[in-house]
């Protein structure tokens, strides 16, 4: 990498770093440790919002960090060793921080999945209120009775599970103190790949066109963000296997 490439790279990294300091803030966290067990919903999902965004961005500069690394033959490990290591895992789940996803979310294609919009279709049907109403005269007065059998009608309030959202938060809060660690993970997962299906088929970590949580127009800060990552991460390929 050159030195303005680095340069733009550290400048981006510190502008994540402020913006998930404020979901931090929202959150009622400290960067680093920690996680909360619920939140309002109107707080989760403005934070859902941002999030989604802000690790677009940071999987990018990623990618851009592991460019200028060698893609090594991929060497799978011992199955006794896997075993062992998922084993130790499982007891360490609860304490040790999650791993920064370092994959985009696959873009949703209708044309392959033609039964998934009509099933979404049914489930919000289903949750509609049906109000039902029987009308009994008294002296000359109808007499409304009604119940629906829907749910109550959300609140902003209410409370919701948080931990899965502040694990995810601690993950890129984490991922952002390292980028060179995550770019040799990154590497490490590409080299996974196309061992699996080499050749141009292999799935590149980042999906093609537009990044998740993409928008035209920018609204904040993290969209401007987002966008200079994007263009950071499209310059150059990923360099040829060497091996």
């Amino acid at each position: 990498m050159t030195a303005d490439t680095d340069r733009f790279v550290e400048h981006n990294r510190l502008a994540l770093l402020r913006v998930l300091a404020g979901l931090f803030a929202m959150a009622g966290l400290e960067p680093g440790s920690g996680v909360t067990a619920v939140l309002p919903r109107r707080v989760k999902f403005a934070i859902l919002r941002v999030l989604r965004r802000a690790e677009s961005a940071g999987r990018r500069l990623i990618f851009a960090k592991a460019r200028a690394l060698d893609i090594p033959a991929y060497v799978p490990r011992d199955k006794r060793a896997r075993t062992k290591a998922k084993a130790t895992g499982a007891r360490r789940a609860s304490t040790r921080p999650a791993q920064f996803q370092l994959i985009d979310p696959r873009k949703f294609l209708e044309e392959l999945f033609p039964n998934r919009k009509a099933r979404r279709a049914q489930r919000k049907q289903r949750g509609k209120s049906r109000l039902l109403f029987r009308i009994a005269g008294t002296d000359g007065q109808p007499d409304y009775e009604a119940w629906s059998e829907a749910e109550p009608p959300l609140s902003p309030d209410d409370p919701l599970n948080a931990v899965p959202l502040s694990r995810r938060m601690q993950a890129l809060f984490h991922a952002l103190s390292d980028l060179d660690k995550q770019a040799q993970r990154m590497v490490r997962e590409i080299a996974k790949r196309r061992a699996a299906k080499p050749g141009p088929g292999s799935v590149p970590p980042l999906r093609y066109g537009p990044p998740p949580g993409h928008r035209k127009t920018p609204v904040d800060e993290v969209d401007a963000i987002l966008g200079n990552c994007h263009w950071l991460a499209r310059q150059d390929p990923v360099p040829p296997d060497r091996t």
